[in-house]
């Protein structure tokens, strides 16, 4: 209802006729008496010869009215949607038993794929839509991708195995080789040792023979044989190192150039893995497996969901076509309701909460209402006491309509 030139016609009717002309349909429902307090301010507050008090007097009974048609205007609207739903609800409960049976079949498919739909969505994975739109770009890559990324992590661990196992062989041959550099050097000591000796036993014996005349020539056989025996072993031995030194180096450089080819492999291999790793956005091929995985589970979902919404849509098409051929005020709203179309005791259900809404709306219209006569009394009353600040009153009453 409008606030303004209409509102000063009314506030000069008689005492006697209503501010606001709302027709509540009561029907059977229990009437609420309410304690009303003083819902106006009294005038004996207010000094009406201040200018300021009485402005502020006027004002709070003009916004007083006002309000309180603002609400009626938004819950009569409210209070009439209510009403027709309630009136819907009999229509559909006064239908004939086939029609009605008709409307449930329909109301029942409703419900299915609206169950469907939900039991679809608790079977959802984590997957957010960023991932699941990157997985769909690579799908016709897939499963080849996770079976590339797999076998170059698998070469990835037999590289390093090799690249240890060269580590180690490398590490045997280098104490080898520094076990024979030493029994070189040992060699050498011992054949210098052995001639020394030699030496010092000829020249013991050319003492004995010249200084003390003695025969020495058996001694000469002895040390010369000995110094022969010992040289030649010791040289045989040194011989032999040295050829097994020779054969230590070559095995050492055999296998340093078989790690420079194993760690060339390992660095293309680890590289072919940081590409797909990036390409793929992930960090393993557990990791592409697994997100993978929950795609496959999200397109079934998805493709689920996309085909109960249709055969939804399609029920939901075919409960309203049935339901325009009777007379309600709102057809949409039954969409949100086909349990109610399908179980009386929901439709039970639906019914009181409706009522219930109903009572409280006509409450609160009942008290807007109460609040508009009241500031429309005091505002009569004013204007019949002080019949001097009856311009001003009109005035202030202009400006907020």
């Amino acid at each position: 209802m409008a606030f303004g030139g209409g509102f000063l016609k009314k506030l000069f009717r008689g005492q006697d006729e209503d501010f606001l002309d709302l027709e509540l349909d009561e029907g059977n429902e229990e009437e609420f008496e309410w304690d009303w307090d003083h819902i106006v301010e009294e005038k004996h507050l207010f000094k009406m010869s201040d200018e300021v008090q009485r402005e502020k007097y006027i004002r709070s009974l003009v916004e007083q009215v006002k309000d309180a048609s603002t609400e009626m205007d938004k819950l009569a609207n409210e209070y009439n949607f209510v009403t027709a739903t309630l009136k819907d609800m009999d229509e559909i409960e006064a239908l004939p038993t086939q029609e009605k049976i008709s409307l449930q079949d329909s109301a029942r498919k409703i419900l299915f794929y609206q169950e469907e739909n939900e039991a679809n969505n608790l079977k959802k994975t984590t997957m957010t839509e960023a991932q699941f739109r990157a997985m769909e770009r690579f799908e016709d890559k897939m499963p080849q991708a996770y079976e590339d990324i797999d076998e170059a992590e698998k070469y990835k661990v037999l590289v390093k195995e090799d690249l240890h196992k060269l580590e180690a062989e490398k590490h045997a041959y280098l104490y080898r080789q520094a076990e024979l550099n030493r029994d070189i050097l040992n060699y050498r000591g011992m054949v210098i040792i052995s001639v020394f000796a030699a030496a010092l036993c000829v020249l013991m014996l050319l003492i004995l023979q010249f200084g003390f005349e003695m025969e020495t020539g058996i001694g000469y056989i002895i040390v010369a044989l000995a110094a022969a025996v010992a040289i030649t072993i010791l040289f045989v031995k040194y011989q032999d190192a040295t050829k097994e030194l020779a054969r230590t180096q070559k095995g050492i450089n055999r296998i340093i150039l078989l790690q420079n080819t194993v760690k060339i492999r390992y660095v293309n291999n680890t590289n072919l893995l940081d590409y797909l790793y990036t390409k793929y956005n992930v960090n393993s091929a557990r990791e592409l497996k697994k997100s993978w995985d929950e795609y496959l589970v999200e397109v079934d979902i998805r493709d689920r969901n996309k085909a109960n919404e249709q055969e939804l849509t399609f029920y939901q098409a075919e409960l309203l076509r049935k339901l325009r051929k009777y007379q309600l005020n709102d057809v949409y709203a039954w969409l949100h309701n086909p349990q109610a179309i399908l179980e009386h005791n929901e439709m039970v259900e639906l019914r009181h909460a409706h009522i219930i809404q109903r009572q409280k709306l006509r409450a609160r219209m009942d008290y807007n209402k109460r609040l508009a006569k009241e500031g429309e009394k005091e505002l009569r009353d004013f204007i019949n006491k002080f019949p001097e600040y009856s311009r001003e009153t009109l005035d202030m009453l202009e400006r907020y309509s």
